[in-house]
C-alpha cells in the first residue's frame, strides 16, 4: 500500500531536513525551499497534503496558500501552515487565506503527526448521499458546493461546516458539535473561534448564506432553509 505523500515547503534547510526525516517513517516526502517550486510541485505531484511555511522568500506563504485554492488541480490539497508566526491574527490571516489548519513552531511532532493523520482520513471521506436544500448543493463524493447554480471553491475544513450544518438544517449544532464532526480527535486542541473564521470565509465566498447560516448567540450556529 502507498504512503501518504506529503509536501514539505520551507525554506530554513535543518527544519526541512528534521521534518522530511521524520516523517519518512510514516509518509512518502517531497520538499520545496520555497513557495514557487512548492507550487508546482503540487500541480504537478499530487501531494495528499501539504505542510506550508510562512516567511517564505519570493512568495509569502499566504500567497502561496490563496494561489493553491485557487487551483484547479490543488485546491482539494489540504495545507497545513506550519509557522513561528503564531498571534491570533496570525492564525487568523492563514485560515482566511484558505489554510485547513495551522499549528505554531515549535511543534509537538505527535502531534503535527496527528494532526496530519486526521486531515488525510477527512480527504478520505467518501460518504453520504447528496445533499439538497433549496439552492444549496453539496455533494460529498465530489466535495463540490453549489448555490443557486454556481460552483463555490470552498477549502476542506470550509466545506465540512457547511456539510455539518446543512445535514442538521433546521436545528442548531453546537459549536461543540461542529468541533467533533470537523476536527474529530483535534477537537479539544482547536479553539471554537477557529469556526467563526471559516463561517465568515464560507459568507464571503456564497454571499446567500449570510441569511441562511445564522449565528446562535453562545450556542453555534443553524442553517436556516
Amino acid at each position: 500500500m502507498n504512503k501518504p505523500r506529503i509536501l514539505i515547503i520551507e525554506d530554513n534547510a535543518d527544519t526541512r531536513r528534521f521534518l522530511e526525516a521524520m516523517l519518512n517513517k510514516d509518509f512518502e516526502t517531497i520538499t520545496a525551499e520555497n513557495a514557487v517550486i512548492g507550487i508546482d510541485f503540487a500541480r504537478n505531484r499530487a501531494p495528499d497534503l501539504i505542510l506550508l511555511d510562512i516567511m517564505l522568500p519570493i512568495l509569502s506563504g499566504f500567497d502561496a496558500c490563496s494561489l493553491l485554492k485557487k487551483g484547479e488541480k490543488t485546491k482539494h490539497i489540504p495545507v497545513i501552515f506550519l509557522s513561528a508566526k503564531n498571534s491570533v491574527p496570525d492564525i487568523t490571516q492563514g485560515l482566511t487565506h484558505g489554510a485547513d489548519d495551522y499549528i505554531p513552531k515549535p511543534f509537538d511532532y505527535k502531534e503535527l503527526v496527528a494532526r496530519i493523520r486526521a486531515r488525510l482520513r477527512k480527504s478520505a471521506d467518501n460518504v453520504a448521499q447528496p445533499i439538497t436544500i433549496g439552492e444549496l448543493r453539496i455533494d460529498p463524493a465530489s466535495r463540490e458546493v453549489v448555490f443557486a447554480g454556481k460552483k463555490a471553491s470552498l477549502t476542506l475544513t470550509e466545506f465540512d461546516i457547511l456539510r455539518c450544518l446543512a445535514a442538521k438544517a433546521g436545528s442548531v449544532v453546537s459549536r461543540d458539535e461542529i468541533l467533533k464532526e470537523v476536527w474529530r480527535d483535534q477537537s479539544e486542541k482547536t479553539s471554537d473561534r477557529t469556526i467563526d473564521v471559516h463561517i465568515r470565509a464560507l459568507r464571503r465566498k456564497i454571499p446567500a448564506l449570510t441569511k441562511h447560516v445564522i449565528s446562535i448567540y453562545g450556542v453555534g450556529y443553524k442553517y436556516e432553509k
